[in-house]
């Protein structure tokens, strides 16, 4: 083979070589031909009725130092927040990060290490390569928290911690640090808003019981569950949605209301071949909200 040929063909491999290192995340199959070096994971969490979802991938420490001023990641500069492409978060709804509110969608995170504070960056545009194209003047939110010292991690990891209705922490971990953040969302207006819709075209009456029997769990939407449930009795009456509406009614203090709905739910009882759960249960409230008449 000729000097020229030969150099060619090693032109043409380095070119090869250095677009399949390098191309973005949208142009690689999801299913890599080879091992990663720092392979891919992905970890979710609902909130309430909010689903976060996080994708990165996961370098290891391999005896290295990781964060410091002249570390893997140096502090003070942007980091990618993982390996290959850059990681991204997804919301459902919309979310408070640390206080501050963030609409739904997905977004690539993006962090500036410091020995005491730490920003995390949340990036309008989601699917990039690394850092080597964030454009700051995408960021939707920047917050600042603080990083803590942690037993030691091989692998980069995100977890959730403490997880309510309401509200979820985030951990970032590897190596020796674990950077926290919370995350927050207000499940009851987005709970009254979805209610709200399915309520209005429910056509089968046991479409709204969900959404009382949750508001009565938790004590909440009270008023909103009595139209809820009223638009139950309306598609049809039942001896559940009545006892459902005696029970909205009495969280409410309104035990008068409570009782005669209550008994009009016995009465259809006794109508039924069948006798539902229930029964003796609700018989024993009627004797609670009657003494409290």
């Amino acid at each position: 083979m000729s000097p020229r040929r030969t150099l060619l063909c090693g032109l043409l491999v380095f070119t090869v070589l250095f677009w399949l290192g390098n191309r973005p995340a949208k142009a690689q199959d999801r299913g890599d031909a080879v091992p990663r070096v720092s392979p891919n994971a992905t970890v979710s969490q609902t909130i309430g009725i909010t689903d976060v979802r996080i994708t990165y991938g996961r370098p290891g420490v391999e005896g290295r130092t990781i964060f410091s001023n002249d570390g893997l990641v140096p502090f003070g500069e942007v980091w990618r927040t993982g390996a290959n492409e850059a990681t991204t978060i997804s919301f459902s709804t919309p979310v408070h990060i640390e206080g501050d509110s963030l609409a739904a969608g997905t977004y690539s995170v993006f962090t500036i290490p410091g020995r005491d504070t730490w920003t995390i960056i949340f990036n309008n545009t989601a699917e990039q390569w690394g850092a080597y194209n964030y454009d700051s003047s995408q960021d939707a939110l920047r917050v600042e928290v603080e990083p803590e010292t942690a037993a030691p991690r091989e692998m980069l990891s995100f977890s959730f911690h403490h997880v309510t209705d309401t509200s979820a922490n985030v951990h970032l971990h590897w190596s020796e640090t674990r950077v926290p953040f919370e995350i927050t969302v207000n499940t009851r207006e987005i709970l009254r808003s979805r209610a709200n819709d399915a309520v209005a075209t429910a056509d089968d009456w046991r479409q709204p019981l969900q959404y009382v029997g949750y508001a009565l769990q938790n004590e909440i939407l009270l008023e909103d569950a009595l139209d809820w449930i009223n638009r139950s009795i309306e598609i049809e009456e039942h001896f559940t949605n009545l006892r459902m509406k005696a029970n909205v009614l009495a969280a409410l203090g309104q035990h008068n209301a409570a009782v005669e709905t209550a008994k009009t739910a016995l009465d259809r009882a006794e109508s039924m071949e069948d006798s539902p759960d229930g029964v003796e249960e609700l018989r024993t409230q009627v004797k609670n909200w009657t003494s409290q008449m």
